[in-house]
Parts: C-alpha cells; structure tokens; sequence
C-alpha cells in the first residue's frame, strides 16, 4: 500500500519511526517550520527530522485549503491510503477522497470520547482510569469518521502526559500494523460511532494551567500531570509565578480549620506538604519564575520555607 503519512509531534514521529520499516511511506506531510524556544531559533517538527534521516520526501504546506498546487501534488504522488497521526491541520475532503482507502487516523482516545486536538491532556485532567487509541476512516467532521479499531490501556498513577503519550504512540503504531493489512484485502469495515456518547477535548488554555487550590486534591494532582513535562501547572509563591510539575496526593481529614494551598509540613523523604480540602499535595518538582526546574529538596533549601507560608490563585 503505498503510503502519504501526515503529523508533526513527537507523538507522530514515533509511530512513522514504528510503522516506517514496515510500509511503503511514499511522502511525508508535516507542519512548517516554526521558531521555538527562548532564542526563537526556526526548527522542524520531530516528523521532518525523522523522514530526511531515512530519505522520505517532505511537504509542508502552509495551508492545505483550496491550495491547488499542494492537491496536485499529492494526486500525482498517486497515493493508495493517507496515514494521518497528530498532524495539527484539517485536511480537506478533496485530499481525502484522492487514495482509494482514504484518510487513516491514528487518535489517542477511546473514540467517540475526547474527540479534538488534546484527548491526552483532556483525559488526564478528568482523572480518567484508561483511555487508548481508536483507527478510524477521516470523513469532513472533527474525529467523526467510523471506527475501524480500539485498543486500551490504564492510565497509572504516575502517568503524566509525556510519559502517556509515548505509551498511546507505540499502541498506536502496534494497532496501526494490524489493521491496514485488513483493510486492504477487503477484511475490515468501519464501525459508525454512537454520537451520544461523544466527548470533546479541545487545547487547554492558559486559564486551565493555573492551580485552584481550593479544588479537591485529586483534581489537582490529575492537573499537574495533565501539564508535565510542558507547559506545567501554575501557581504563584512571595509574588512570582512558580510551576509545578510533578505531586503526589494524599487524603487525609484535618481537625483545625487551614486555608486551602498553605504549607504545612516540610519532609526530606515525601516532599513539600500543601493543604488541600481534603488532604495534602505532596510537591516533588518545581521551578521558579526565571530558574530551572528543580527538586523539592533543592526548593526547599534555596528558598528557606515557612510553616504557614501559602501558594496563592493569582
């Protein structure tokens, strides 16, 4: 089957690294280059840089909507089926209907829950217990198309959303394997999903990445994973903004009356204790406004704590 793979995150660059040695990926479609990071120096999506170590040509439209040079292309390159995993743009019906087979998408959720750009995020952030991949036939709406394959997984409680997301990519490319075999010879329909069910996850905003404290603790705890290794949940200590990457949480009932986000106990072993309304955050790593991250122990020590001192909304 010849191939035209479209996506542009590490999540996608691992599945066309797995899948790669298998199929006959013909052409690459990934996103522009874009500057990136605090010398806003131009870099290739994690895609790119894989396909040009293996020789596979690379396209990067700026648009694909009523681009008629780009629609050319991919007709010429005469494509049997597009594999499309986290590629960040609607490909339009036209591009779709060019391979007999179709668009294939690779989606990390347990479709139709968590349709949209952030199904990984948005399921840990519910403090989901598992999510998955779904394969499915790419029609005009967003994630809509009928189901071809699910495979579950748990989601561990020291899951965050890199460590998920490179899980969800493996099974993806594991499933993906499996699937286009059947689909070519014939022996695999999709399945329409029930729109009744249907959830969606679009990107988080800025407002999500900031800590209420006043929120249960699981809540919380489930947001920082949902933000680690980036952007991190925020939160702000003596008037700066401080990010928090990874927590622990423990239930506990409190006696006396403290204010929600007040530090209460200081352990070298478990970490910076945070009140919560119904137990104490274990703080593990953080990093402050203009450092790097660091160790609760190393916190701690830079930064001399107080019984009683609180992390603030705003």
């Amino acid at each position: 089957m010849r191939i035209i793979y479209f996506g542009t995150p590490e999540f996608s660059r691992i599945i066309l690294e797995r899948i790669a040695p298998y199929l006959n990926i013909i052409a690459v479609v990934t996103q522009p280059d874009k500057p990136k990071g605090r010398g806003k120096r131009v870099m290739c999506s994690p895609v790119k840089d894989f396909a040009i170590s293996k020789g596979i040509p690379v396209y990067q439209p700026e648009k694909l909507k009523g681009n008629k040079e780009f629609f050319e292309i991919i007709r010429s390159l005469n494509p049997e089926a597009l594999v499309v995993a986290s590629y960040g743009k609607i490909i339009p019906e036209d591009i779709l209907n060019i391979p007999p087979y179709g668009g294939i998408n690779v989606h990390a959720s347990v479709l139709p829950k968590y349709r949209g750009a952030a199904p990984i995020e948005r399921a840990i952030m519910n403090c989901e217990k598992e999510t998955g991949v779904s394969i499915m036939k790419m029609e005009r709406g967003l994630d809509t198309g009928p189901v071809y394959a699910i495979r579950k997984i748990p989601i561990l409680p020291d899951d965050n959303r890199g460590t998920l997301s490179i899980k969800l990519a493996h099974l993806g490319a594991e499933l993906l394997l499996e699937v286009l075999p059947l689909i070519k010879d014939g022996k695999l329909s999709p399945v329409p999903q029930e729109e009744s069910l249907a959830t969606y996850a679009p990107k988080l905003s800025k407002e999500e990445e900031i800590i209420d404290w006043n929120m249960r603790g699981e809540k919380i705890w489930c947001q920082i994973r949902a933000l680690s290794p980036e952007p991190g949940a925020m939160t702000f200590f003596r008037g700066k903004i401080l990010k928090i990457f990874k927590a622990d949480f423990e239930e506990k009932i409190f006696n006396e009356e403290i204010i929600n986000g007040t530090i209460i106990e200081q352990n070298k072993k478990r970490g910076i204790g945070v009140k919560v309304n119904n137990g104490i955050l274990w703080l593990l790593e953080l990093q402050p406004e203009g450092k790097k991250r660091m160790s609760f122990l190393e916190f701690m020590n830079g930064y001399r704590l107080n019984i009683g001192e609180r992390f603030e909304n705003s």
